[in-house]
């Protein structure tokens, strides 16, 4: 049960970056090389260390209470984007896109580390992370989606709502 519980974990974390990706490749941003491995090296450090923060809390604090605190600040990061006139990809855009990527992150590490899935973990999720999040910007960047430009600045809204809300009241 481990293993299925280890892959859907990372497929939840290549979804992740699939959809930052397309997000990225939709907008038309400029994402250098540098900024893509910085972001896919962080991704493992970040899940690697919780991983490791979850073993040792595993029988002291509750998994649920780490879930319910990201979907609040997804949630709370949403709103932001909507009311903030030049949006989470006009200014520092590899910074926001780590913190907002590694919110999800440091649960689905803590997860692991309470379910004692195995060290390998972060690795193969930072591997995985790395190659849906370029599948998505290169599927977005030569993709057609010119009806979907008027929805430009509301995307990433209903994308970092979703999963907000999801976070927040299923997680």
């Amino acid at each position: 049960m481990a293993f299925f519980s280890t892959l859907f974990m990372i497929f939840f974390i290549s979804f992740d970056g699939f959809i930052w990706g397309w997000l990225i490749g939709y907008r038309k941003q400029y994402f250098p090389l540098i900024h893509f491995l910085l972001l896919t090296v962080g991704t493992a450090l970040i899940l690697w260390a919780f991983y490791q923060i979850g073993l040792a809390l595993e029988d002291v604090i509750p998994f649920h209470l780490f879930n319910k605190i990201s979907g609040v600040f997804l949630l709370i990061l949403s709103v932001f984007h909507l009311i903030d006139g030049e949006g989470l990809f006009k200014r520092a855009v590899a910074l926001k896109i780590f913190l907002i990527i590694n919110v999800d992150n440091i649960g689905f590490g803590l997860l692991a580390g309470f379910d004692a899935i195995g060290t390998y973990f972060p690795v193969f999720a930072g591997i995985q992370f790395a190659l849906f999040f370029l599948f998505g910007l290169f599927l977005a960047h030569h993709s057609r989606v010119f009806k979907y430009q008027q929805y430009g600045n509301l995307l990433p809204f209903f994308v970092l709502f979703s999963m907000g809300f999801f976070k927040l009241f299923f997680g």
